[in-house]
């Protein structure tokens, strides 16, 4: 009987102790189940994950996941919010006022999506620059928000998903954001819709994006940071012929330069030739005697890069790193310029990507402005901008921008305002170049000489020419467009 009667006491005492345990175990695992989600959400997506192999077969199947990681949605909340990383606790506008941080969630009267794409050696560290001058001189209401990526790329460069060969960015309006080598290979009708009309779907999932956006939604302005190919090699060539590696290019000491295919296995050339193998090019006025790259050409590059790499004594089992460091300057360059343009396993390709991607703005600007999504009255404005430009005029290039960002808010930002922030950038680009290892313009000697090897060079020397003169009308077309 005393037994009895205790008994419901010490069977409630015991599923209070086993409910504490089941949640104590739960706060401990937590973070590992998200982990373990994610992770095999990903190599869902990763279809050679089962050829990695040999030592380090962990390093690198972490490795791709990393590399796949962007591809995957970004949660809505996430991905359009003002950072409040961008000016610490204070932003400080073009008027010397300061504002409270709490301005930066505030509704921009800004009213298209600033996109800022750049591509490796023509402007990785200007986009960043970019973004703070619009943010530091032209802060909400009157500028963009950035986003919650800050300068950071909004998805994984130089990848795309095999239903969608364009990369997805979800840009909104009053926002301004920045990706490096995006991968453009849809065709221009499909990337117009996803730069314009992607972003609406991803703001009706968010019921809280109307705090971090503008009212209204005039379509997108693309600044396209481009560069000179034979400037764009020479400067790659002698950024990565140095010691010390930089943390972020330790890539150079993994890769293989001659390697054509996508993790994934497929041909880089399968998908950038098409958009290049025209005579002629409507969109930007241009007629070539012969196409701009054929894929016998591309071809040729491919060989070349072969003969060079782990071909030559002492060389055999060395890294990419390790032939600049060893091989005498014209043999460096040609195999550090066949990265650059052939190479599409990791972080190649760049020159050819550029080019194709010249070729899908372009176009995709045309087709709305001949076309029914003209007549929702949203814009597609691109604006081609060089590095080498901004390089040797920093002041002007710096106001042409801002020209072009700001040419519907002329009764918010008055030219003084815009020119005053220009100068300001270009003084802080002078001081950032004396001390920069990442700006290596003006600091080699033998540039112009390599320059013109690579310009009579009986493989690279046709094709970049060509890819030459299409970045050359690119950059006309824009400075024509300002001066209107």
């Amino acid at each position: 009987m005393h037994y009895s009667a205790k008994r419901p006491v010490v069977v409630i005492a015991l599923l209070l102790v086993l409910t504490a345990i089941t949640v104590y175990v739960n706060v401990i695992n937590r973070g590992h189940l998200d982990e373990e989600k994610e992770t095999s959400t990903i190599m869902l997506r990763l279809p050679n994950a089962e050829n990695v192999h040999g030592n380090g077969h962990q390093h690198h199947i972490n490795h791709r996941r990393r590399r796949l990681n962007n591809l995957l949605p970004s949660d809505p909340a996430s991905v359009y919010t003002k950072s409040t990383n961008a000016n610490a606790n204070t932003q400080k506008s073009s008027n010397g006022n300061t504002d409270n941080a709490a301005a930066a969630h505030a509704s921009s009267s800004y009213n298209f999506a600033v996109l800022i794409i750049s591509y490796h050696k023509t402007g990785h560290d200007l986009q960043e620059d970019l973004v703070k001058l619009l943010i530091d001189e032209f802060p909400t209401p009157i500028g963009p928000n950035i986003t919650a990526k800050g300068v950071k790329s909004l998805v994984r460069r130089r990848m795309h998903t095999p239903v969608h060969l364009c990369s997805r960015l979800y840009l909104q309006p009053g926002t301004v954001a920045v990706q490096h080598a995006p991968d453009l290979f849809c065709n221009a009708e499909k990337l117009a819709k996803i730069l314009l009309e992607e972003g609406d779907h991803r703001k009706n999932k968010d019921s809280n994006s109307n705090n971090i956006q503008s009212s209204k939604d005039l379509g997108v302005k693309i600044v396209h940071l481009v560069r000179n190919p034979f400037s764009m090699a020479v400067s790659n060539y002698h950024y990565h012929a140095k010691k010390p590696i930089p943390r972020p290019e330790m890539w150079i000491t993994r890769q293989n330069p001659c390697q054509v295919t996508y993790p994934n296995g497929e041909l880089f050339a399968d998908y950038v030739l098409p958009s290049l193998s025209k005579r002629s090019y409507e969109a930007l006025n241009i007629n070539y005697d012969s196409r701009l790259i054929l894929r016998s050409e591309f071809e040729a590059i491919a060989n070349d890069c072969e003969s060079l790499y782990q071909t030559r004594k002492g060389l055999e089992t060395a890294n990419q790193f390790e032939h600049l460091m060893n091989l005498d300057a014209p043999d460096g360059l040609r195999l550090a310029t066949a990265e650059l343009t052939i190479q599409g396993d990791d972080n190649g390709g760049d020159m050819l990507r550029m080019s194709n991607n010249i070729l899908k703005l372009k176009q995709a600007e045309k087709i709305v402005q001949n076309s029914w999504m003209g007549g929702r009255n949203k814009e597609f404005q691109v604006y081609t901008l060089s590095l080498d430009d901004f390089i040797s005029e920093p002041k002007n290039s710096a106001l042409e921008f801002l020209n072009f960002v700001f040419d519907h808010n002329e009764a918010d930002v008055s030219m003084e305002q815009k020119e005053s922030a220009a100068m300001k950038y270009s003084q802080t680009y002078l001081n950032k170049k004396e001390g920069s290892r990442h700006i290596t313009d003006g600091k080699a000697s033998d540039k112009e000489q390599l320059a013109e090897y690579l310009r009579h060079d009986a493989v690279f020397g046709p094709p970049m020419k060509k890819i030459e003169m299409l970045v050359e009308t690119a950059l006309a077309e824009s400075r024509n467009t300002v001066m209107l």
